[in-house]
């Protein structure tokens, strides 16, 4: 059984790593930076790898959300 020192730390690391997370997940589905001088066309292949990236920075977050919400469970008092 985790103290509750220990679960409040390991929660302080989650918050830490979704926030990561979050911001590596708004940068991935920012447009790509353009050349100048380029017609702005991404090929299809490349659009393809950035969604497949996004979905696994989505399912990456959800899986801290996940753990979060385990160790805010154990952290409740078992009254509730």
């Amino acid at each position: 059984m985790e103290t509750k020192e220990e679960l409040n730390e390991q929660l302080k690391e989650i918050a830490i790593k979704i926030d990561k997370a979050v911001r590596g997940l708004k940068a991935l589905r920012r447009p790509p930076a353009e050349a100048a001088g380029t017609r702005g066309k991404a090929s299809f292949i490349s659009s393809r790898q950035r969604m497949i990236e996004i979905a696994e920075a989505e399912k990456r977050l959800d899986g801290l959300r996940q753990r979060d919400k385990e160790i805010r469970d154990k952290l409740l008092p078992s009254g509730r």
